[in-house]
């Protein structure tokens, strides 16, 4: 694996092995800069060498690899190897500087520690360390075959967080959908049943065609061609609210005198001004005088539009 496997210090000292050989003899060694910074109240923030910049060669080679991974500052995540991690995590006083050897120092306590793996071409490494006050400082990383980094999540927990961080990782890769895993919304010519349930559901939430139609990877056509083969939108060209043959009973009237629209259907428009007016705090008695219908009808709409706003917790609660 590549691996850090020598440094140069800022008087222009060579530490560790930089002479040597990597497993294909057509390599170069890799070259970066390493700003060593400990973490402070360690013991290894006394190190000779902290807050130095390094010069550090890297690259295959078959020395042991130590517990650590190091950030160059020139880009790229590298485990050192164990002569390496001595070196630098050796208190100032406490440990010579042995001369360059191509076998690895026997293991010393490690600062902290990590869990590695490799899949998919990736390497994930968990590193933890323990802080002064007790806590863990976690690192989680994703790197790619030459150590380029993908991903990083990094923060503080004690180590009674750790279980229950585990349990909602598993549980978030178990739940979320990834792009590769969520079949085309449409089969055969047709919309798969999972597919227009989850439409329909949304569409309660969110009336933009075009955001519809980037979520379910298809055109604003073929969403408003599902909505309305379920019903949920009308056709072009139709009047919903073209006023019937029958005449109005007595008591029809009477309801049209108080509110206009009172029995008459809603259009799109009057849904999504309804849903904005909602949103913005107007209360169910101004909602029912602007609409022309009945609070109850208001309150009816809201739920079925899935609206949010004080009017619409208050229909919910009307609703139990």
């Amino acid at each position: 694996m590549t691996v850090i496997y020598a440094f140069q210090d800022r008087s222009g000292h060579w530490h560790g092995d930089p002479d040597a050989p990597l497993l294909d003899p057509t390599d170069e060694p890799g070259r970066g800069i390493l700003t060593y910074q400990p973490v402070p109240g360690t013991p290894e923030a006394t190190s000779p060498f902290a807050g130095q910049r390094l010069t550090v060669l890297y690259g295959v080679t078959d020395l042991e690899a130590g517990p650590v991974t190091y950030q160059l500052d020139t880009g790229g995540r590298f485990q050192a190897t164990w002569h390496i991690h001595t070196l630098l995590a050796s208190p100032m006083g406490t440990a010579p500087l042995p001369a360059p050897s191509a076998t690895p120092p026997d293991p010393v306590p490690a600062p902290c520690l990590e869990s590695a793996f490799t899949e998919n071409g990736r390497r994930y490494v968990l590193t933890s360390t323990r802080c002064d006050n007790g806590q863990l400082t976690l690192e989680l990383t994703v790197s790619g075959e030459r150590g380029e980094v993908h991903g990083e999540l990094c923060g503080a927990v004690t180590a009674d967080d750790l279980a229950p961080l585990a349990r909602l990782l598993d549980a978030a890769s178990r739940t979320l959908p990834t792009p590769a895993a969520i079949p085309p919304p449409r089969q055969g010519g047709g919309w798969a049943p999972a597919h227009s349930t989850r439409l329909a559901t949304r569409f309660r939430q969110e009336r933009d065609f075009t955001v519809l139609a980037a979520e379910f990877g298809c055109s604003s056509g073929a969403i408003y061609q599902e909505l309305t083969r379920q019903g949920l939108i009308r056709a072009r060209g139709t009047d919903r609210t073209a006023p019937t043959s029958r005449p109005l009973s007595e008591a029809m009237q009477q309801r049209r005198e108080t509110h206009p629209n009172s029995h008459t259907r809603w259009n799109d428009e009057e849904e999504q001004r309804l849903a904005r007016l909602c949103a913005q705090g107007v209360l169910t008695p101004e909602l029912s005088a602007e609409f022309g219908r009945s609070e109850q009808a208001i309150d009816s709409r809201l739920l079925k539009i899935g609206a949010v706003g004080p009017a619409a917790d208050r229909a919910r609660l009307n609703a139990l």
